[in-house]
């Protein structure tokens, strides 16, 4: 592989320089370059794998001459070096699908790091490119079998053993005995990839593909046994008996494992480690990973160590809350006991068993109040939120979370209160304070407690606007500030206001002011001076 860096300070060319040059990472060959322009000629003479850039350079940032590399190669990994920590500078970065991002002056220890993890995904893909290229892997029917025997023994839905021996005997490179095992379970939360239209063998060797990279250093090896339903997996780690290792280690290799998870297939998993055991043991071993998943009602993305993760929100800890929002419900306060409710669960750790007993007495709240108001449950519950659905919303804290919107809007629609202006105000508020983010109707509609549609019809009605219209202009007035009061480039400018893509934002600021932003800044420039 070849890596290019790039920064306009020859200090920091020559230390970086050195550092990689003494850390064996195999590289074939490491080349710099003091600027954009140069960058550009060494990419006529030699192709490179990794880009070392810094942001802040004379002429051309960093920023854009990454956008124009990735645009010729989007498999090559940009690690941005920088020694200004500020926000909208990774957010930029992470909007290209940059792969890292690291403050100068930057440690020994972090740069083998990050080099380290550009060079691991860089096999991976190309790995998984060929796997998918080929598409000729195939399972027998045996193997499918004894995989739904394993993971069906492993989850306590049936009692013969035989079929998880068996997959072990077969794939186990060592004699049986010589090995020592560790179950985990991987749940995915979220995925960009398709994954259920990946055929499940060149899925299972994707996975197996990852998970050899790694752990190929510590001599760790895997089965993976797909799920017959749903996307989530379960990894039989394994390894020579006499090789000891701590839990710890294991579990800082799958945290490597998960990130790479979020890079290559762009999936974001939670993952439980379980213990060290022998293969009879292994379904006793199963049982609490099953029991955190069921816990992770916030589905939060980490490694899970199910021993660790017992405790939870006592259950009659938020008694004292119950007499706060059942006031805020008499006030027809619906956002706020929305909110209020939300923010508590949002500071404490809670279980399954705690999330149901915080249900229950949130809809005896509810329903206590949708009697006193004598409005019937038809008018809340619909095919949107079927009664049925908001009883299993305890499941998760996102099912929940949406249920309540729907329910809070709901009654702010039945209430008949004036509270239509506070409503677009609290609207307005939290418009001007996400600007740097990519808005959503949806996502303000959420934030405020009522059906989108509903919304919309009534913040025109008070402005004159409809919410996209308004976001849009104040989007528009931030830029015009920022392009008449400060320096910085157009392209930062445009992350500050929240356009991911350059493109877009010159043309949403074309349309609304009548010229470009660089035409904009130059004319305002002009009339300042004729004003001196």
């Amino acid at each position: 592989m070849n890596v290019l860096i790039i920064d306009d300070e020859r200090t920091i060319l020559k230390t970086v320089y050195a550092q990689l040059t003494k850390m064996e990472l195999g590289m074939e060959r490491i080349d710099i370059a003091d600027s954009a322009m140069q960058a550009r000629e060494c990419m006529n003479r030699c192709h490179y794998d990794i880009f070392l850039c810094d942001i802040v350079m004379p002429g051309e940032d960093g920023i854009t001459f990454a956008k124009w590399v990735l645009d010729r190669d989007p498999d090559v990994k940009i690690i941005f070096l920088t020694a200004y920590a500020d926000v909208n500078y990774m957010k930029e970065a992470i909007s290209m699908q940059s792969f890292d991002y690291v403050f100068q002056p930057v440690s020994v220890e972090e740069l083998k790091g990050v080099v380290e993890r550009a060079v691991s995904q860089i096999k991976i893909e190309r790995k998984n490119r060929e796997l998918m290229n080929r598409g000729a892997f195939f399972s027998t029917y045996e193997d499918n079998i004894l995989e739904i025997g394993a993971q069906q023994y492993l989850e306590g839905r049936n009692a013969e053993d035989s079929y998880l021996r068996r997959l072990i005997t077969f794939h186990n490179i060592y004699q049986i005995g010589e090995s020592l095992y560790m179950p985990v379970l991987v749940q995915i939360l979220k995925s960009q990839k398709k994954l259920d239209e990946i055929e499940k063998p060149i899925l299972r060797l994707i996975y197996q593909n990852v998970l050899d990279e790694v752990f190929q250093a510590q001599q760790i090896f895997s089965m993976v046994l797909l799920g017959e339903e749903g996307a989530d997996f379960t990894v039989l780690l394994y390894w020579k008996r006499e090789q000891e290792y701590e839990r710890e280690v294991i579990a800082e290799r799958l945290e490597v494992f998960r990130i790479l998870l979020l890079r290559v297939l762009q999936t974001t998993a939670a993952i439980y480690c379980g213990e060290v055991c022998e293969p009879e043991e292994m379904a006793s071993c199963m049982e609490p990973l099953f029991r955190s998943k069921k816990d992770n009602v916030r589905r939060d993305s980490r490694i899970f160590s199910p021993e660790k993760d017992e405790k939870s929100m006592d259950s009659h800890s938020y008694k004292l809350q119950l007499g706060a929002w059942k006031k805020l419900l008499e006030q027809k306060q619906f956002l706020s006991f929305k909110e209020s409710v939300l923010s508590y669960i949002g500071k404490r750790h809670i279980n399954a068993s705690g999330m149901m007993n915080l249900h229950q007495s949130i809809t005896q709240l509810l329903l206590s109040y949708l009697v006193d108001q004598q409005i019937g449950s038809e008018r809340i519950f619909d095919e949107t939120l079927p009664y049925l659905t908001y009883m299993n919303a305890w499941q998760g804290l996102d099912l929940f979370e949406q249920a309540l919107t729907h329910i809070t809007g709901r009654l702010q629609e039945l209430s008949g209160k004036d509270a239509s202006r506070d409503v677009v105000q609290e609207t307005v508020k939290y418009i001007r304070q996400h600007l740097d983010v990519d808005l959503s109707v949806s996502e303000i509609a959420e934030y405020a407690g009522m059906n989108p549609e509903y919304l919309t019809k009534l913040f025109k009605k008070n402005t004159g606007y409809t919410l996209k219209e308004y976001i849009v202009n104040e989007k528009m007035e931030s830029a015009k500030m920022l392009l008449t009061t400060t320096s910085l480039p157009v392209t930062l400018i445009s992350s500050h206001v929240g356009y991911g893509n350059y493109s877009n934002f010159t043309r949403s600021f074309k349309q609304l002011v009548g010229c470009t932003p660089m035409e904009y800044r130059k004319n305002t420039a002009g009339q300042a001076l004729g004003e001196l």
